[in-house]
């Protein structure tokens, strides 16, 4: 486990937690570590979700199949990052993805019951546990209000709209997600992303400049 807890601090979980008090909290708990070689199947759509899932070396995709029989990639992951977390503690709590290892891969597995008993004892975890919830699903829904609409443009457009109306600045906004969160989050690849930003930008749209985005004038 020493060799995992500088990375499990890095979990939004556990960010307002010291490493000593990280190796407390998984020393009065029973967990236990698997590793999958890249390109195993991991978990299957299906699933009964019954611990959790902490992501603590390495990168795997989600996927399901459409009415077509057509793979589709619905995420991308990095370690270090939670698996599944809203399936835990959901009365239907079937994975509805297949999970895959991209890279070599190790997963960390606390039971349901060991978790139930830390957030008893530990108020703190569980809010942290509960707003690391509450972003995953309004990233999932974003993700869906952006899917809405067909091009790049048209989401990137509407991105910038919803982030105009959210920070209310005239025309400065921050985005506060990398361009391959962003490609994520529009279902396309970064490369593509990163091409029609260009584009737009050329237009006269806005003006990109690192995290910062200086409007113009929008249209799809």
């Amino acid at each position: 486990m020493d060799n995992y807890i500088d990375r499990l601090g890095k979990l939004k979980i556990f960010k307002n937690f010291s490493k000593a008090e990280l190796m407390k909290i998984f020393g009065n708990v029973r967990y236990s570590i698997k590793k999958f070689s890249k390109g195993s199947l991991i978990h299957t759509s299906g699933e009964k979700v019954e611990n959790l899932m902490i992501l603590i070396e390495g990168e795997v995709i989600t996927e399901m199949v459409d009415f077509n029989g057509k793979i589709l990639e619905v995420e991308r992951i990095k370690s270090p990052e939670i698996l599944a977390s809203a399936l835990l503690f959901s009365k239907d709590n079937l994975l509805p993805v297949d999970v895959l290892a991209v890279k070599d891969v190790a997963i960390l597995y606390i039971e349901k019951g060991d978790l139930i008993r830390l957030f008893q004892g530990n108020k703190a975890l569980l809010l942290s546990f509960l707003e690391d919830i509450g972003e995953k699903f309004q990233f999932v829904t974003a993700k869906l209000r952006v899917n809405s609409f067909h091009t790049i443009r048209e989401k990137i457009t509407m991105y910038l709209l919803n982030l105009y109306n959210q920070q209310n600045k005239p025309s400065e906004l921050t985005i506060t997600l990398t361009l391959e969160e962003l490609a994520n989050l529009f279902g396309v690849t970064r490369p593509s992303l990163s091409r029609v930003f260009s584009e737009m930008q050329k237009e006269g749209l806005f003006v990109k400049n690192g995290d910062k985005i200086i409007l113009k004038k929008l249209k799809n």
